[in-house]
């Protein structure tokens, strides 16, 4: 009688034991599905936050094609002027090379608008993702029911994924807004370089000493800036294909659900998952076509640059003999772009904000995520 006391109170105590661990896996679970859903709803803010800096910067492209327009309209009009021969040749040169260079600046233009866009229809996908997610969450929670541990796994090491593409796009964003301060700076001393060049004969050797420094710094920048681009390319498409591995898997873990609700609610969040998918990749198409517009624009430019170097040396000699033409809208139109490169600066900084918090997003969601595959051992 006393043995089967003892077996009682064990069995009792077994129970109890059970029922706590079960207790203690379930409020894991739950504060990692929460952890999840925050770290999703941080990502979609984030992913809105970049879109709206890329629409931005997308405009500001267009401001600085449309000065640069200006700007071949000044030379063209001081090499119709025509009193220094070389001058007029160097300006007429700078000035064919410049409309060449509105092919190149408007294509640039077009393909941030196209990437801005794409931005955004990734944004408002990962919101909907979101909220199937957190719908499906809720579904396993009431059922009691555990996602299967293998089809866990493949989804944590998509998202480990997902968050280190993610964090290689922070580094590119912050390196395409440290290039971008570049061409600030180069373009505010072309500007005033340019407007002395059109000013007192006495300055002119200086500002063309300074013409030639800036110029060459904005080749440099927008170097640096095409090389950034680049790399933000290829951390786009690593993240798209870590997004196509994360539907996989959430599909996976919808086909394991034995709870029909469950089951429904899971494959909903997998059809999300896998219309993110598709628009990541989308992204990364866009992040490509960008940068192959900055490379190509970057390599008209610099021959624009040696142009402009030519001009402004022949301007100088002119001055010598006070034969140089002069033109007033020089001033104006080298301003704009200047103030068109600040906008581009600002936007790209707002850019790098927005990507970092989308990288700190992730990085949490990674992280939940693991914390949902151990609770759910």
């Amino acid at each position: 009688m006393r043995s089967n006391h003892l077996i009682v109170i064990a069995t009792s105590v077994l129970l109890a034991l059970s029922a706590r661990v079960a207790l203690a896996d379930d409020a894991g679970i739950l504060k990692a599905e929460n952890e999840i859903k925050k770290a999703l709803s941080d990502e979609a803010r984030a992913h809105k936050a970049f879109g709206a800096a890329s629409h931005a910067a997308a405009k500001a492209h267009r401001d600085w094609a449309a000065a640069n327009n200006a700007i071949q309209k000044a030379y063209a009009n001081r090499a119709a002027a025509k009193k220094d021969a070389k001058q007029a040749a160097a300006d007429q040169a700078t000035a064919d090379a410049l409309a060449e260079q509105a092919k190149d600046d408007n294509a640039r233009a077009a393909a941030d608008e196209k990437f801005a866009s794409s931005e955004a229809a990734a944004a408002a996908e990962q919101k909907s993702f979101a909220d199937a997610d957190a719908a499906a969450a809720r579904a396993r929670a009431g059922a009691k029911a555990h996602a299967d541990s293998k089809a866990l796994n493949d989804l944590a090491a998509a998202v480990r994924d997902q968050a280190a593409a993610s964090a290689n796009a922070a580094k590119a964003s912050n390196d395409i807004q440290a290039a971008s301060a570049e061409k600030s700076k180069a373009s505010d001393a072309i500007a005033k370089a340019e407007a002395d060049l059109n000013g007192a004969v006495g300055g002119m050797a200086a500002a063309q000493a300074e013409v030639e420094r800036a110029e060459n710094d904005m080749v440099k920048a927008n170097n640096d800036s095409h090389a950034a681009l680049a790399e933000r390319a290829k951390a786009r498409r690593d993240y798209a294909a870590a997004s196509r591995r994360v539907a996989d898997a959430y599909a996976a873990v919808a086909a394991g659900e034995h709870d029909a609700k469950v089951a429904a609610a899971d494959k909903r969040a997998a059809d999300e998952a896998a219309k993110v998918a598709t628009a990541d990749n989308a992204r990364a198409d866009a992040a490509e076509a960008a940068a192959g517009a900055a490379e190509a624009q970057a390599a008209h430019f610099a021959k624009v640059a040696e142009n402009a170097k030519a001009s402004a040396a022949a301007t100088a000699a002119a001055a010598a003999t006070h034969t140089n033409a002069a033109n007033k809208d020089f001033a104006r139109a080298y301003r704009m772009r200047a103030d068109a490169a600040h906008e581009i600066e600002r936007a790209n900084r707002d850019e790098a904000k927005a990507q970092a918090d989308l990288a700190a997003a992730r990085q949490a969601r990674a992280k939940a995520l693991e914390d949902l595959k151990n609770a759910s051992v």
